[in-house]
């Protein structure tokens, strides 16, 4: 995996995960009992982020419900709300 945190030209932070095919292959086999964590100091940024994979967004949901509370900021793309 490549990680990557810089300036975009148009001056915001942009973060790059680069992830290989030996990545995205461990992923689809290993499904939710199996995550990439990238933890946020090596790039700068103030959070980890959780890299996973399943069969299907509702699997994800329903996997980390327990995560997911009144604080939670959980944004769904309009593509999957229709």
């Amino acid at each position: 995996m490549v990680k990557i945190s810089a300036k975009g030209k148009d001056g915001r932070m942009v973060v790059v995960l680069g992830l290989s095919y030996r990545n995205l292959d461990k992923l689809r086999a290993d499904g939710l009992n199996g995550f990439i964590k990238v933890q946020g100091h090596e790039l700068g940024i103030d959070c980890d982020v959780l890299i996973t994979s399943a069969e299907t967004e509702a699997a994800i949901a329903e996997a980390f419900k327990d995560m997911i509370g009144p604080q939670t900021d959980v944004r769904i793309s309009d593509k999957l709300k229709s």
